[in-house]
């Protein structure tokens, strides 16, 4: 509940202080300098969930890992790749052993059940998880102490 709680948060925040697109897709470095994509596009109530990661770097898309029938992902991410299921909804890609090797500017793609989001991301941008996670948990503080802020301005 919380993470959904802080992605709202992370979501709508912004729109107070600056407009923004909300995006349903985070790439990440691990500690251990796998890449991570978060998807957090959820699956339509009783329907068989299908998934797709990919990135394009130019005009030509690669698929990471995939479910869906009659497509597969490139033979050099077959062993290389994870999903997972995150448990408020989405779906999580972990990518091993290619982040040195990553294009300058790659765009991100997922996939859930015809529903999709992109997002590119240049590699010397590229954020540690560890603080995408810290964003997420305290979001909601930070939401807070916003609210009181804006309560006292408009108050005193």
């Amino acid at each position: 509940i919380l993470h959904s709680v802080s992605y709202t948060l992370l979501c709508f925040l912004p729109v107070l202080l600056i407009p923004a697109t909300c995006k349903l897709i985070t790439v990440c470095i691990e500690d251990d300098n796998d890449l991570r994509v978060d998807c957090l596009i959820k699956a339509r109530p009783n329907k068989i969930a299908s998934y797709e990661f990919s990135w394009s770097s130019g005009t030509v898309e690669s698929v990471i890992n995939t479910n869906v029938s009659g497509s597969s992902p490139e033979a050099r991410f077959r062993d290389k790749s994870t999903v997972e299921e995150l448990e408020d909804g989405g779906y999580r890609m972990t990518l091993t052993g290619f982040t040195d090797t990553l294009p300058h500017n790659t765009t991100y793609m997922c996939k859930v059940t015809g529903a999709s989001d992109d997002i590119t991301v240049e590699k010397d941008k590229l954020i540690a998880c560890s603080a995408v996670t810290f964003l997420i948990k305290s979001s909601f503080s930070w939401f807070i102490s916003l609210l009181v802020f804006f309560f006292y301005q408009t108050h005193h």
